[in-house]
C-alpha cells in the first residue's frame, strides 16, 4: 500500500468520524460507500471491514459515554442481548443460505438509502423539538426511577431485527436503535445515542470475531479508517457546540441518499 493511498484512508476516516460524532451515527454506511466505490472493494469484503471498522471506533465511543454517566450497563446489556439474538439467527441463516453479492448490494443500498430519509426525520424532529422546548426547563433524566419493562415485549422483537440486518448489512444500526430506544422507551436523544452506541459495541464484538472466523476482513484498510474515525469523533466532540447538529444531519442524509442511488447502478 502506497503513501498516497495511506493518506486518503486517514483523511477519509477524520472526515466521517468528524460526521459520526456530529450527526450521532455510526457511520457505517460511509465506510462501506469509500469502499465500495472509490476503492473498488467487493461489497462482501466491504461489509466485514465496515463491521471490523464499527467495532474499534464503537469502542472509543462506549468508553467515553460510560465516563460521562450517560450509560446503564445493566439496560445496554440487556437490549444487546435481544439485538445478540438477531446477529446469531443472521449468522446461522447466511451460513445455510448464503447472499450473493448482487442482493447484498441491493440490500445495502436499500439500508443506506433507508438511513438517509430516516436522518431527515430525525433531524425534522430534533428541530420541531428544539422550537416547542425554547425557553422551556427541561427536566433532567435519571436511570434510577427509570421503568423500561413496561415497553419490554416490544424491545424484544425491535432489537432482534436491528441485530439481524446490522450483521447482515455491516451497518452499526445506530440510526435503527436510536429512533427505537427514543419512541419505544421514552429514553432522552442524547442518552439514546450513548445506549446505541455501547450496544453497537457489545453485539460488535459477536459480529467482528464472526467475520473474522467466516469471512475475508481488509484489516490494514479497517485500521487505517479507524484510527482516522477515531481521531474525528474526538475532533467532532469539541466542534458539536459550535455547528448546528440539524443542519449537518440534513447534510448527512443527502450525502447517504446519493450514495445508495449510486450504489444501486455499480
Amino acid at each position: 500500500m502506497d503513501l498516497g493511498l495511506i493518506i486518503l484512508l486517514l483523511i477519509f476516516g477524520i472526515i466521517f468520524g468528524v460526521i459520526s460524532s456530529l450527526a450521532g451515527i455510526g457511520g457505517g454506511a460511509l465506510y462501506m460507500s469509500l469502499m465500495i466505490l472509490l476503492l473498488a472493494i467487493p461489497i462482501d469484503e466491504a461489509r466485514n471491514t465496515s463491521t471490523f471498522i464499527i467495532f474499534l471506533f464503537s469502542c472509543v465511543t462506549f468508553i467515553s459515554y460510560y465516563r460521562q454517566g450517560k450509560v446503564d450497563l445493566k439496560l445496554t446489556l440487556i437490549f444487546a442481548s435481544f439485538a445478540l439474538m438477531g446477529s446469531i439467527t443472521a449468522t446461522v441463516v447466511f451460513l445455510i443460505y448464503p447472499v450473493n453479492n448482487s442482493a447484498l448490494k441491493v440490500i445495502i443500498a436499500s439500508i443506506v438509502l433507508i438511513s438517509g430519509i430516516n436522518m431527515i426525520r430525525k433531524a425534522l424532529v430534533s428541530y420541531n423539538s428544539d422550537k416547542i422546548n425554547l425557553g422551556v426547563t427541561k427536566i433532567e433524566f435519571s436511570f434510577k426511577n427509570y421503568d423500561y419493562k413496561s415497553n419490554l415485549k416490544k424491545g424484544i422483537l425491535l432489537f432482534f431485527f436491528v441485530g439481524f440486518i446490522a450483521y447482515l448489512s455491516g451497518i452499526g444500526g445506530g440510526l435503527l436503535f436510536v429512533p427505537i430506544l427514543c419512541i419505544a422507551f421514552r429514553i432522552p436523544i442524547h442518552y439514546s445515542t450513548a445506549i446505541s452506541s455501547s450496544m453497537i459495541f457489545f453485539i460488535g464484538i459477536y459480529n467482528t470475531s464472526a467475520r473474522m472466523l467466516f469471512s475475508e476482513i481488509h484489516y490494514v484498510i479497517g485500521i487505517l479508517i479507524g484510527i482516522g474515525a477515531i481521531t474525528g469523533s474526538l475532533m467532532g466532540a469539541k466542534l458539536s457546540n459550535k455547528i448546528p447538529k440539524n443542519y449537518l444531519q440534513f447534510g448527512v442524509a443527502a450525502v447517504l441518499i446519493l450514495l445508495a442511488i449510486r450504489m444501486y447502478f455499480v
